[in-house]
């Protein structure tokens, strides 16, 4: 990162990427389930602070690298959220809505990333970067 970015903004340090391959034709059924009942259980655990989806643009379906078509990217404060006991009752305990759309789900990748850069926060400058020699670069 630039020597110029200061971390100013609060955040957690840990965030889980969760992507999933479902076919065009299930979005429905696995859309309401995430959005109506996954999303809101998981944030009611305490140490999930946001949840953001995403998914891949239409026409990026060729050489895709094995990127699948939905993401999720949560935020924790650590990964202390993923063993406790409120976790492990909503697993143990699917509901209809999450058995269906676990059927739909061809694919999924996920992975737990700690944060390394910077300590805390975010970098959030605007203000260019100025190279070792003292040349500035801002975007015009």
């Amino acid at each position: 990162m630039t020597q110029n970015s200061h971390a100013t903004q609060p955040i957690g340090t840990t965030i889980l990427v969760v992507m999933m391959e479902v076919d065009k034709a299930d979005d429905e059924v696995f859309n309401k389930w995430y959005d109506e009942e996954h999303l809101p259980e998981r944030m009611s655990i305490p140490g999930y602070i946001s949840a953001r989806r995403f998914m891949l643009e239409d026409g990026d379906d060729l050489n895709r690298g094995g990127v699948l078509r939905y993401l999720c990217i949560w935020e924790l404060e650590d990964e202390s959220p993923l063993q406790s006991q409120i976790y492990n009752d909503q697993n143990a305990n699917p509901t209809p809505t999450k058995e269906a759309a676990g059927g739909v789900v061809k694919q999924r990748a996920r992975g737990l990333y700690r944060q390394i850069t910077p300590a805390v926060g975010a970098f959030t400058d605007n203000a260019g970067y100025t190279y070792p020699d003292g040349r500035k670069f801002a975007a015009v």
